[in-house]
C-alpha cells in the first residue's frame, strides 16, 4: 500500500513538473510572475492581492514596481494552476495589437467575457463578422442628435437630483459616497438617451423593499453580484434559506422580465400596435436593436442578442462613466487650483443669450481634461484580453530593442492600468495632471481603447460628463473632510488610492465630498 502511494505521488509530481515546464516553454521562457493561481481564474480572483497571489487588483496595488519597474514591456504570468498568459504595459504594443486586430486575427475568448456574455452575444463579446454585424447595427445610433439629447437629459436630470436630495436651499452639504449619485445619474442617462426609458430620478439613499425590485434596483443587484457570485454559485444554491441568495435570484429573474418587457413593448410600438413616447428618439440604440429582430443577414439580430446588447450597453455603459465621474469629483475636491480653473472656464463658456448646450462642449477643454485624467488614473476597462489565432510579432524597446512573437494559441492581456501608469508614456504617472490632455486628439484618448473596437460610446460619455461637471461645478465648490492632522496629499493617497471593481468596471472606492453653495 505504501509503495503504491509513493509511486502515485512520484507520477503526480513528474506530471506537474512536465506540465509546468510545458507552460514555461509556451511563453518562450519570457520573464515574469510565477504565482500558484492565475490572476484571471475564479479562485485566484476570489482571493485578495498578496505577495503570493496577484488577485484582481495586482496591477493597481503593484503599479509602482510592475513589469520589473517598467523595464520590460511584455512579461509572462505562468501559474501553477491555470493558463499562462502574456501581459503588456506598453502603449506602442497596445496600439500595434488593437489597431490591426482583425488583420492579425485576435479574438476575445468566451471564457474571458463571462460577465457580459451571460445574457447573450453582444457588441463587447462578439468576434469577426459577428462583431461587424453588431457594430453595424449599434454604431449609427451615436449621432449629433443623440449627443444633443444627452446634454438636455443630463441637464434636466442634474436638477432632478439636486431637488430629490434637497440640496437646493442648503449652503453646505456633506455627501457620503458620491459614487451612488454618479451611478444613478449614469444609469438614467443611458436608459433615457440610449433606450428611451424615462425613469424618474430616485434618491439613492431611499430605502427600497425586495418586492419593488424596479429595473434600476435589479440592475444594481446584478451589477454587484455578477463577479464572482453568479459565475461560481450553482443554481441550486439560490433555493437555500439565505435571504441574500434569494434576493440575488429575485434580482436576476426580475431583470430578465424587465428586459423582455422592454423589448416586447418596443416591438409593438414599432409595429404600430401602441403609441410610442413622443420624447423617445426613434434612432436610439434600443430602436435599432429591436428593429434588427425583424431583419436577417448583416442587419439582423436574434432576440437573445438584443437582450445581450441591452444588458451590456446599460451595464458596462453606466458603470464606466459613473466610476470616472466619482473619481473626477474626488480629485477636483482635493486639487482646488484645478477646480478653480474648471469653474472659471465654465462661467466663460456660458453664452449670454442661453444656457450651455452640447455645442459648447468644445469650450470646456480643461473640464474635460479633468475627466480624461481621471479616466487615465482609473481606466474602467482595466484588462483587455485577446487570444492569438496565428503567430503575431510586435516591436518592443524594453528591456532591449527587438521583437517578441506571441505564438498561435497564446493569450495576451493588455494591462490598461499599467499602460496608463507607465512613466515612459505618462511622466509622473501617479500625479493627477489634467493638462497632459490639452490638445490631445480623439484617437489618442487611449483610456477608451484603440483601433476598430475602441469604445463605441466614448463621445456619448464625454458629452454626459461635460454636462454633469459643468452644472455641478457651476453650483458647488467641492472640498474634502480631512482626518485629524491629515494633509491633502495623505487624503488623496488614502481615498483615491483605494480602488475596486464595480461589476466589470475598475474605479475608485467610496468618495465623500463637502459641497459649498456658490450662490
Amino acid at each position: 500500500m505504501l509503495t503504491a502511494a509513493v509511486t502515485t505521488a512520484c507520477l503526480l509530481a513528474a506530471y506537474c513538473t512536465w506540465n509546468y515546464a510545458s507552460k514555461l516553454k509556451s511563453v518562450n521562457y519570457l520573464p515574469g510572475m510565477r504565482p500558484p493561481l492565475s490572476a484571471l481564474s475564479i479562485f485566484g480572483a476570489l482571493m485578495p492581492t498578496s505577495w503570493w497571489n496577484p488577485g484582481l487588483n495586482w496591477s493597481w496595488e503593484w503599479r509602482k514596481t510592475n513589469y520589473f519597474n517598467y523595464k520590460h514591456e511584455v512579461i509572462s504570468m505562468v501559474p501553477l494552476v491555470g493558463q499562462p498568459a502574456y501581459y503588456t504595459c506598453s502603449l506602442p504594443v497596445m496600439k500595434q495589437l488593437l489597431k490591426e486586430e482583425s488583420k492579425l486575427g485576435l479574438i476575445k475568448h468566451p471564457e474571458m467575457t463571462p460577465a457580459v456574455s451571460i445574457w447573450g452575444q453582444n457588441l463587447l463579446t462578439a468576434n469577426g463578422d459577428v462583431w461587424k454585424r453588431h457594430r453595424r447595427i449599434v454604431g449609427p445610433a451615436f449621432t449629433n442628435k443623440t449627443y444633443d439629447l444627452v446634454w438636455r437629459q443630463a441637464a434636466a436630470l442634474y436638477e432632478d437630483m439636486v431637488r430629490a436630495a434637497k440640496w437646493e436651499n442648503e449652503q453646505m452639504v456633506t455627501v457620503h459616497n458620491i459614487n451612488q449619485y454618479t451611478r444613478s445619474f449614469a444609469l438614467m442617462i443611458i436608459s433615457r438617451c440610449g433606450f428611451g426609458l424615462l425613469m424618474p430620478w430616485k434618491d439613492p439613499n431611499t430605502e427600497t423593499t425586495e418586492e419593488e425590485m424596479t429595473f434600476s434596483t435589479a440592475l444594481e443587484w446584478v451589477s454587484a453580484t455578477t463577479i464572482p457570485w453568479r459565475l461560481v454559485l450553482p443554481r441550486w444554491s439560490y433555493r437555500l434559506p439565505i435571504r441574500w441568495l434569494r434576493n440575488m435570484e429575485h434580482a436576476w429573474s426580475s431583470l430578465a422580465v424587465h428586459m423582455n418587457t422592454f423589448i416586447e413593448t418596443k416591438a409593438q410600438e414599432l409595429a404600430g400596435i401602441i403609441d410610442g413616447d413622443d420624447h423617445v428618439q426613434r434612432g436610439d440604440i434600443f430602436t435599432r436593436l429591436v428593429t434588427a429582430m425583424d431583419s436577417s443577414g448583416k442587419t439582423g439580430l436574434e432576440k437573445q442578442e438584443v437582450i445581450g446588447n441591452t444588458f451590456t450597453l446599460m451595464f458596462a455603459g453606466h458603470e464606466t462613466t459613473a466610476n470616472v465621474l466619482a473619481a473626477t469629483l474626488g480629485f477636483l475636491a482635493i486639487h482646488q487650483d484645478e477646480q478653480e480653473k474648471a469653474y472659471q472656464e465654465i462661467l466663460a463658456a456660458i453664452p449670454a443669450d442661453r444656457g450651455l448646450g452640447a455645442e459648447d462642449v468644445a469650450k470646456l477643454t480643461h473640464t474635460l481634461a479633468c475627466f480624461h485624467e481621471s479616466a487615465r488614473m482609473f481606466p474602467a476597462g482595466n484588462m483587455l484580453p485577446r487570444d492569438i489565432i496565428d503567430d503575431v510579432t510586435v516591436n518592443v524597446t524594453s528591456p532591449t530593442p527587438g521583437t517578441i512573437v506571441f505564438p498561435k494559441g497564446s493569450r495576451v492581456i493588455i494591462d490598461m492600468v499599467a499602460i496608463h501608469h507607465n512613466p515612459e508614456a505618462f511622466p509622473d504617472p501617479d500625479v493627477w495632471r489634467p493638462s497632459r490632455w490639452y490638445g490631445v486628439s480623439e484617437p489618442d484618448l487611449t483610456m477608451f481603447g484603440a483601433g476598430p473596437r475602441v469604445c463605441v460610446g466614448r463621445k456619448f460619455t464625454q458629452v454626459e460628463a461635460a454636462c454633469f461637471l459643468a452644472h455641478f461645478l457651476r453650483d458647488w465648490k467641492l472640498d474634502v473632510e480631512l482626518c485629524n492632522g491629515e494633509t491633502r496629499e495623505q487624503h488623496e493617497e488614502r481615498v483615491m488610492g483605494n480602488t475596486k471593481l464595480t461589476g466589470i468596471a475598475f474605479g475608485v472606492g467610496l468618495v465623500d465630498l463637502k459641497l459649498i453653495a456658490r450662490k
